[in-house]
């Protein structure tokens, strides 16, 4: 059974320094995502997020201050990543403010060559009566000029109108087999991403090289493991100082955990999960899709009896949020332990696309109920009268109750916590939702 899987379309925020691309960025997004401050230049590394407006999503790309004539190694990369980011574009947003630089002028003869689709944004007018500020943007004639204030949010809402009207009609789509599960391989550069998947599939199809960033674009390949095929891609490292190539390597390597059914998170067992190993495991977790975290290199590791269980343990404690993703302890090298990990894959997806009976999960919900209620709320006690699995690949679970507003985060996780264990959703991300009944 074949399908296809739409690409979303990419939408790149350009400027000179202190702008406000981050500020933008966040208010777009709602959220506060990209680090904001005054000092020029706080944003080198690109951010990344999904932003549906009118029902149309794209990918929101934030990108560093682009410096036409760059006196630092620093600030040539972050201007080269901001070029790499115009180029894998759909579409650019042009930030500027209101009093307009020959930085300004420069990056928009740039933009004139590279023949993108443009929308010029005119940021920090924060009183909606100044309808001349940025005047001279519109000869750039690069298309509307849109006035707003990214700190008080005006002309937001007509902002989004705006792109979503000047993304492209149709993404290429890609044709998936909807039958064979899809696996990205994801991790920082260098920890053996490339040689794991040569061991899965039997034969060399990605490069593999000590050099960290050997791999640029995903490769696709495919093994069998208990009379199915999954389909597998190798990934780019997230690279911690993202430039020019390597920048959209990055975003690509994101592309494969969106259109993946699971993902497995290898880490270098000499170095211990760390902070970048995270940032790509709550990537992961955002997109519900499943994941392994796989332990490589563990033949450099001494031989002690319970270094395994303290080093999951370790890994507990450093990442709590990972507590659901099953721990493999392999060499992608010496091909120990992929055994365990084919095991693993099978389990992981097999219960992604798995389906919990209706009595079942009731029965459990009710019993969960007596064991322990739901907290009171402003002396009123919240209500789960029935849940329905609605969805699977991911699984999303909802739950009609009286007043579930007031039940509060813990019982959530409580609930949520007490399904995985009952339902074996090991490695599996699930969707919790609380409707009230009346509606």
């Amino acid at each position: 059974m074949f399908g296809l899987k739409e690409k979303k379309p990419i939408v790149a925020l350009i400027g000179r320094t202190n702008v406000g691309k981050s500020t933008l960025f966040n208010r777009l997004l709602r959220k506060r995502i990209a680090v904001v401050d005054p000092t020029p230049g706080v944003t080198r590394d690109p951010h990344f997020a999904e932003l549906t407006w009118n029902g149309k999503t794209f990918i929101l790309v934030d990108t560093g201050g682009f410096i036409t004539n760059p006196e630092s190694e620093i600030e040539e990369g972050i201007t080269n990543q901001a070029k790499a980011a115009i180029e894998g574009a759909d579409l650019v947003l042009l930030v500027l403010e209101p009093d307009i630089t020959p930085n300004d002028k420069e990056i928009a003869i740039l933009l004139k060559k590279y023949n993108k689709n443009t929308v010029v944004i005119i940021n920090k007018v924060d009183d909606k009566r100044d309808n001349w500020s940025g005047a001279e943007a519109e000869g750039f004639k690069l298309g509307n000029v849109h006035r707003v204030s990214a700190k008080f949010g005006y002309g937001i809402g007509d902002l989004l109108d705006e792109i979503v009207n000047k993304l492209p009609k149709e993404k290429v789509a890609e044709k998936i087999d909807e039958e064979i599960a899809s696996i990205a391989i994801v991790g920082k550069p260098n920890v053996g991403k490339s040689t794991l998947v040569n061991k899965l599939v039997g034969k060399q199809v990605a490069l593999t090289h000590s050099e960290s960033g050997t791999t640029i674009d995903p490769v696709d390949s495919f093994f069998e493991y208990g009379n199915k095929t999954y389909r597998i891609v190798d990934t780019a490292g997230i690279f911690k100082k993202c430039t020019d190539v390597y920048y959209y390597a990055s975003l690509r390597t994101l592309s494969a955990i969106e259109n993946s059914d699971i993902a497995i998170l290898v880490i270098d067992a000499t170095q211990g999960i760390t902070r970048q190993d995270k940032r790509i495991a709550s990537m992961i977790i955002e997109r519900y899709r499943g994941m392994i975290i796989a332990v490589n290199k563990w033949d450099l590791m001494p031989k002690m009896p319970r270094l395994k269980k303290d080093y999951e343990q370790r890994i507990r404690t450093e990442g709590q949020f990972l507590s659901f993703a099953p721990i493999v302890f392999i060499s992608a090298l010496k091909g120990s332990g992929l055994g365990k990990l084919k095991q693993t894959i099978s389990k992981v997806v097999q219960r992604r696309h798995s389906r919990v009976k209706t009595s079942e999960l009731n029965k459990l919900v009710e019993n969960l109920q007596k064991v322990y209620p739901p907290p009171m709320y402003k002396g009123r006690r919240p209500k789960i009268f029935y849940a329905v699995q609605s969805k699977v690949r991911p699984p999303e679970f909802v739950f009609f109750s009286k007043l579930p507003e007031a039940i509060s985060p813990s019982y959530q996780r409580y609930l949520a916590n007490k399904i995985r264990e009952e339902f074996d959703y090991e490695g599996v991300p699930f969707k919790v939702i609380f409707r009230d009944k009346r509606r």
